[in-house]
């Protein structure tokens, strides 16, 4: 028989682990460029999911363009992970009533996290660099 105390920190955890993967899912950071003609989307690993441009845009020469896209896109994706860091901060909190345990696997969620927005803005950096400048 398990104890009922160890019994409802389990329920707890299961239950604190499914909101956070919900959370996880429907996470995303919006960025625009300093004009605000293009505005990025990236979810809570980084990666670009959309981008909207405005019609202004297309009187942007490529270089310009370029340069919006790269700004929009790497602000979206600082702030994916500002909304993950602040998730990530709410799941710990009540983590006091779970234990160290859950404390270290949410700090590995967000470093396994943290590697793969580290990794999208190294590719946007190799493609700003594999573009050249004007």
């Amino acid at each position: 028989m398990i104890d009922p105390d160890v019994q409802r920190r389990i329920e707890g955890m299961a239950e604190q682990a499914t909101r956070f993967a919900a959370a996880m899912q429907n996470l995303t950071g919006e960025g625009t460029d300093d004009a605000e003609l293009v505005r990025a989307t990236c979810d809570a690993s980084g990666r670009l999911v959309d981008i909207d441009l405005a019609a202004g845009t297309r009187r942007m020469q490529t270089y310009e363009l370029r340069e919006a896209i790269l700004a929009a896109a790497g602000r979206a994706a600082e702030a994916a992970s500002a909304s993950l860091a602040d998730a990530v901060s709410q799941v710990t909190q009540s983590a006091d009533m779970y234990g160290a345990d859950a404390v270290h696997q949410a700090q590995e969620q967000v470093a396994q996290y943290q590697r793969l927005v580290d990794a999208q803005r190294d590719k946007l950096e190799q493609l700003r660099a594999g573009l050249g400048q004007p």
